[in-house]
């Protein structure tokens, strides 16, 4: 089993929202691969959302242009909830490369 976080609490709210997202996805169309294909906004806003301030919120661009999300602990541990939507497709997983230092801090956007 993996490990997202050595905090109990940041573990077990990631294991939660990773069920989630498994979940969605087979009772969706599967037109993607795999669950975590463009969920990373929202798997780490809701990790931060369970979480608070144990986790802050990074984003960066990856090969497609695309932004990806990921949380860290005030301790630098990369919680990725969605790392599995690059590393099944043998690329590079910009939470934890070269890419992952133009990481900008993010913020959850609001619903209006």
């Amino acid at each position: 089993m993996l490990n997202y976080s050595q905090d109990s609490e940041i573990e077990a709210a990631s294991l939660l929202v990773v069920a989630a997202l498994q979940k969605f996805y087979e009772q969706g169309d599967k037109s993607t691969r795999n669950p975590y294909e463009g969920m990373s906004y929202v798997a780490s806003v809701v990790l931060k959302n369970l979480v608070g301030v144990k986790v802050i919120l990074w984003k960066v661009k990856d090969q497609n242009s695309q932004f990806h999300w990921w949380c860290e602990t005030k301790d630098g541990e990369v919680i990725d909830l969605t790392s599995k939507q690059y590393s099944l497709n043998n690329i590079g997983v910009p939470s934890s490369g070269m890419a992952a230092r133009l990481k900008e801090q993010g913020r959850r956007i609001g619903v209006s």
